[in-house]
């Protein structure tokens, strides 16, 4: 078989691939794939049967050459002939389907230079049933240095191999990240508008699985098995397990650390373990000082399989993409309670909902309440449109509770408000869709009538997050704001936050941010005793060393740990935004302090100012809270 004739010189692996570099002219090619955005690649079909069934029965039943065909490529100056060849067409990008290419013909392969590339085509080989090749891809993507799969990339590889059904990638990332010593949703700040909440929501059960493995094996090697390891030990500080007390915590923190589970950080505890006495005057630890590298070589041995085992008992519970439902809170009307509003008298038009039910409404009031619908009717109506009983079917997105609430608001009858909080913004979403404005605000009104929509705990965060996805702006203000009240953790907000979409959660973290900035900056302001409103207790004779440079006095004790113990549980990324009442909470503490000090200068300002020194901390703690919801950029691209 004759080589190839390249056109243009094939990029080293790793290099972009830009469109002057899109040709792929074998010799004695016999059919032609077309990329979706129009590349078209000549190439032999035994290469393509070969390495893919899928491919292969596309090309064998491909149609009779097409007339007028040509070759498109970004440099060409004349067309090509191509009308001899039968051409399939495909899916797939030029870029990825040239890269494909070069891995199925012998050729040099091209491995493209993105990470999104590159998962891409990885998912299109296995999308074609590609076996051998996507084991020479992957061994290729293995020869990277550095290494593709590594710290800063691990969590933009697992999100696209979700995405993309890989799992093999996405059980390598999900490991990966077990490097970060503890997974919270701020420090991801970075990664969550990358990651929808299904994804995240996955990653986080498996590194709950993981730690939960581990505490459980991990016990079992600690108290039966290491000892075995470590014959050659006699430290003079030995836990219950029998082994080196510090040997023992370290093992324990791997449980709750994957982290730690690194022989660096393994000889630096030991480090710690052998020079702590020496600091303390004594000669160290002289059996752990010289514990034989082969004893260790055995011990890291047996620790690591035990360790391996945890993890990948935990990689068969992580779920794919398509494994997975990002909400399973749907609601419907029962069959044997029809919709109250489907048969209006003298209608001229039908709306089917999804679920297959007809309502009979007329136009007019569909064309009065709706630009949208004014719009649809004044357009010709095809003619073989469904027509029953002489009136026009119109089939909409919404299902039959939706669409018997929304038409029970646009006629003069008593409102059919759903109870629930997803069909309320079901309705709210479909009367935002088809430009209902008047009847979206009515619908708001009778909501708020009846203390609808108030969702408690982790629902609050699943609202807003079906708030965000809607483009419902007043309940994702309100939704957001609600969420202060609680703290959002992984643990917290469980299977919540699977309904995160886009970055909807990255935008929820920036405003708690800054409504805990702006907490912290209120608490401050507060104790600051020159002037803030905490001035007027400077006299006391116990004082709280808030500032330990200031030489002009500073505010009682008994005030100093009631907002300086706000102002760090305001720095802290649990923090409920919302506590108790300041008033009570100061006057509790003025109450216990006087009992106990007899302080008759406390006594005294309470009673001249202690009622306007409320009214301004309750004032700023106010303003503090007030904090606009505004981040709507990333959630629209806009």
């Amino acid at each position: 078989m004759s080589t190839p004739v390249l056109e243009t010189p094939f990029s080293p692996p790793g290099s972009p691939i830009f469109a002057e570099n899109l040709l792929f002219d074998y010799p004695e090619a016999d059919v032609i794939l077309r990329s979706c955005d129009s590349f078209e690649f000549r190439v032999l079909k035994l290469y393509i049967v070969h390495s893919s069934p899928i491919l292969g029965e596309k090309v064998l039943i491909s149609p009779n050459p097409q007339l007028n065909v040509s070759t498109i490529t970004a440099d060409s100056e004349s067309d090509v002939d191509t009308s001899s060849l039968p051409v399939v067409q495909l899916s797939d990008s030029g870029a990825i389907l040239f890269s494909l290419l070069s891995y199925i013909f012998p050729v040099p392969p091209i491995l493209p230079a993105t990470i999104g590339q590159t998962m891409e085509l990885l998912s299109v080989a296995q999308k074609y049933k590609m076996d051998v090749i996507l084991t020479h891809i992957r061994n290729h993507i293995a020869q990277q240095d550095p290494p593709f799969i590594r710290e800063d990339t691990a969590f933009h590889v697992y999100s696209l191999s979700q995405q993309y059904g890989l799992r093999r990638e996405a059980l390598q990332a999900a490991r990966s990240t077990l490097s970060f010593s503890n997974l919270t949703i701020e420090e991801l700040e970075d990664e969550l508008d990358m990651m929808p909440g299904v994804f995240l929501h996955e990653l986080w059960k498996y590194h709950q699985s993981v730690r939960s493995n581990l505490t459980v094996d991990l016990e079992e090697f600690r108290t039966l098995h290491a000892r075995g390891t470590l014959v050659t030990s006699s430290c003079e500080s030995l836990a219950d397990s029998g082994i080196p007390s510090w040997l023992d915590h370290y093992i324990v923190t791997i449980g709750s650390s994957p982290t730690f589970f690194d022989l660096t950080k393994f000889y630096k505890a030991l480090s710690s373990h052998v020079q702590k006495p020496r600091k303390q005057g004594g000669g160290g630890c002289a059996s752990c000082a010289f514990i034989p590298h082969k004893t260790i070589g055995t011990f890291w041995a047996a620790l690591t399989a035990v360790v391996n085992s945890s993890i990948a008992n935990a990689e068969s519970d992580l779920l794919l993409s398509e494994e997975t439902r990002s909400d399973s809170h749907t609601t419907s009307i029962e069959a044997s309670s029809p919709p109250k509003y489907s048969d209006m008298t003298s209608a001229d038009v039908i709306l089917r909902s999804t679920d297959l039910v007809n309502f009979r409404v007329h136009r007019s009031v569909l064309v009065t309440s709706s630009p949208f619908f004014a719009d649809m009717f004044s357009l010709p109506q095809p003619a073989n449109d469904e027509v029953i009983d002489g009136l026009p079917v119109v089939r909409l997105s919404e299902d039959v509770e939706v669409l018997n609430s929304l038409i029970s608001i646009l006629y003069p009858v008593p409102p059919e408000i759903p109870s629930n909080d997803d069909s309320i913004l079901a309705l709210l979403a479909a009367s935002q869709k088809y430009d209902m404005v008047a009847v979206q605000s009515s619908i708001r009104a009778e909501v708020s009538r009846r203390g609808l929509l108030s969702p408690k705990g982790a629902e609050t965060f699943r609202v807003y997050a079906i708030a965000c996805r809607q483009r419902l702006i007043p309940e994702m203000e309100t939704t957001a704001r609600l969420t202060l009240d609680y703290p959002m953790t992984f643990d917290y907000l469980g299977e919540a936050l699977r309904s995160f979409e886009g970055c909807a959660l990255r935008d929820l973290a920036h405003f708690r941010q800054r409504c805990r900035d702006s907490l912290t900056s209120c608490f401050a302001s507060s104790l600051d005793h020159r002037n803030g409103p905490s001035k007027i207790w400077v006299g006391c004779p116990t004082v709280f060393t808030f500032d330990p440079e200031n030489d002009d006095g500073s505010p009682p004790i008994w005030l100093g740990i009631n907002l300086g113990g706000r102002l760090a549980q305001s720095k802290a990324s649990t923090y409920a935004f919302k506590p108790p009442s300041f008033r009570k909470e100061y006057l509790e503490a003025l109450q216990a302090h006087v009992e106990e000090t007899d302080c008759h200068f406390c006594t005294k300002m309470h009673t001249l100012k202690g009622e306007a020194f409320c009214a301004e901390v309750e004032n700023m703690l106010a303003q503090a809270q007030n904090v606009q919801y505004s981040s709507f950029e990333g959630i629209w691209g806009v």
